[in-house]
Formats: C-alpha cells, sequence, structure tokens
C-alpha cells in the first residue's frame, strides 16, 4: 500500500487539514517551485478517500500542472488528466495491478481495498491502462 501522504513528507510538500469552501482539496504553487496541498477535513470519507486526494494533488505539484479560474477548460481538463495519470502510476502501478488481478482480486471494491483508493479511482485507473494505453490482462 503506498501512503500519498508520506510520499507528500517524505518530498517536503506539505499537506494541510484545512476547511475549503468548495473543493475537497487542493494543491498551490510558491516560492521557487515549492508546493502544498490543502484538504478539507471535512470532506474525508476514509482513509481511501484521502490517499486518493492527495495522490491527485501531488500529481499537479510534481508535474506543474496549476491553473486559475481564468484558464481555458481545454487546459483545465489537460492538467486534471495529467494529475490523474500521476495518481493512478503512483498508486495503482500496472504491474501490481496485473499481478493482483492475476492473483485472484478481479472485482473493483476488492481492488480499491488491496490498494488502498477509491472504488471510483480504480475504475478510473482500470479504464487509463486497459482502454487509453490499451494494456492485456493476458
Amino acid at each position: 500500500m503506498k501512503s500519498a501522504r508520506l510520499y507528500a513528507a517524505e518530498h517536503n510538500i506539505e499537506v494541510d487539514q484545512i476547511p475549503l469552501f468548495s473543493l475537497d482539496a487542493l494543491s498551490v504553487e510558491y516560492d521557487n517551485g515549492c508546493c502544498a496541498i490543502a484538504i478539507d477535513p471535512n470532506r474525508i470519507e476514509s482513509y481511501a478517500d484521502e490517499n486518493t486526494k492527495i495522490a491527485h494533488e501531488l500529481g499537479h505539484c510534481l508535474y506543474g500542472g496549476f491553473y486559475s479560474r481564468l484558464t481555458p477548460l481545454y487546459t483545465r481538463e489537460k492538467h486534471e488528466y495529467k494529475a490523474n495519470v500521476w495518481a493512478v502510476k503512483f498508486l495503482v502501478p500496472w504491474d501490481e495491478l496485473h499481478e493482483a488481478i492475476h492473483n485472484g482480486i478481479t472485482e473493483p471494491r476488492e481492488l480499491a481495498e488491496y490498494f488502498s483508493v477509491t472504488e471510483a479511482f480504480i475504475n478510473l485507473a482500470l479504464e487509463y491502462y486497459l482502454e487509453r494505453k490499451d494494456y492485456s490482462l493476458d
């Protein structure tokens, strides 16, 4: 199990619990490329939920994908996609997912529990690997 919070700490990326008005979590860049993450503790449903949200924000921090409300929608969608891809590759690496499935862990709920992510996130990972990347489970 990979911990996004631990990864953030090891890479000097502060994660603060702060009530947010309309978001579950956000990341900001400051001082020469440093990054910080805020996550609303009232919107965390489980460890898997927190792990998934922090990993997504780490994706923004580590590839530099920040935008503002004034950024065109197409550009924002590209940044969100890249953050999701980073989070998928970090939390659910293809080789580990492939091995888990071949070891009989096949239901999305079971896979999500195995990787400590949400079921929606495991579905995103499966879509990314099987449909976008065209990887095979054979």
